[in-house]
């Protein structure tokens, strides 16, 4: 039961998207993570929380697709019962608006929206047609802005990057979203068969979005040309561009696995970039 719970709340998603919101604070100070550590902690626990509600409560609202397209996740293989997921995203939103209140209000004021556009989407994604991998990319992206009410930006050079970083990641995070659409037409056709599930089948679908994730991968690099990242940044996000090249090659079941990497490649370049050469 608790592995299954755990499951639920998608570790391998959560962690690594609060933890690019850490990235993201230590550009805004400069590097100086300390002087705001006490907020730092409090908007990563919180951030945290509010994402993993998310996915728990998309298990929950998915449960029939998944029985098709993820039949071993937790709540479909029958292993966690609606019931104790429902308990634990309670719990979990209620523990993100808490830590929130303890950050500032501007944070808690961010942190309850993006709550409550979560809770949105998992009941109506499968009823928004493309603009459902729209509202995707634009969650994804809020980590940007969301940022910037937990702390103000330092004079340091490496700021401008947080206004380029945020195409990227919406392109990406809007392909990656549209490859797994393709992937799971089979059980969203059977139990819906509404708007969405007619554009994943149309064969303009994949390729656009292979070339979306390709083109925003290009616009990573754009840190190092215009020089505000150095080279430990070039090439990370190099081999982001490789990766997205491989994944249009790729079946969407196995290419979104590289886009992950790419968008896990381009957060760790950033840190290490800011740890070898400071501010």
């Amino acid at each position: 039961m608790i592995k299954g719970l755990i499951r639920l709340m998608r570790l391998y998603y959560s962690l690594p998207l609060a933890g690019g919101f850490v990235v993201i604070l230590a550009y805004l100070t400069g590097g100086n993570l300390k002087s705001i550590s006490g907020k730092t902690m409090l908007s990563f626990g919180s951030l945290f929380c509010v994402i993993s509600a998310g996915y728990v409560l998309n298990d929950i609202c998915d449960i029939v697709v998944d029985r098709i397209n993820c039949p071993l996740r937790p709540l479909a293989h029958g292993k966690v019962n609606i019931k104790t997921a429902m308990v634990l995203a309670v719990i979990l939103f209620a523990a993100a608006i808490v830590l929130a209140w303890h950050c500032t209000p501007m944070f808690f004021a961010g942190i309850t929206m993006l709550a409550v556009m979560l809770v949105l989407y998992d009941f109506l994604s499968k009823r928004i047609g493309i603009f459902k991998d729209i509202l995707v990319a634009f969650l994804t992206t809020s980590l940007y802005p969301l940022a910037f009410t937990v702390t103000g930006a330092s004079d340091s050079l490496r700021v401008n990057v947080l206004y380029i970083l945020p195409v990227w990641l919406f392109f990406t995070a809007m392909g990656y979203e549209m490859l797994k659409d393709v992937r799971d037409t089979i059980g969203d056709r059977v139990i819906d068969g509404r708007a969405l599930n007619n554009l994943s089948t149309k064969t303009w679908f994949l390729p656009a979005a292979r070339i979306i994730i390709i083109t925003a991968s290009l616009t990573a690099t754009l840190p190092f040309f215009l020089g505000y990242c150095k080279w430990v940044y070039l090439l990370a996000s190099s081999v982001s561009v490789i990766l997205a090249i491989v994944a249009a090659f790729k079946k969407p079941a196995v290419a979104i696995r590289y886009v992950y990497a790419e968008i896990f490649l381009i957060t760790f370049g950033s840190i290490l970039d800011l740890v070898v050469f400071g501010p």
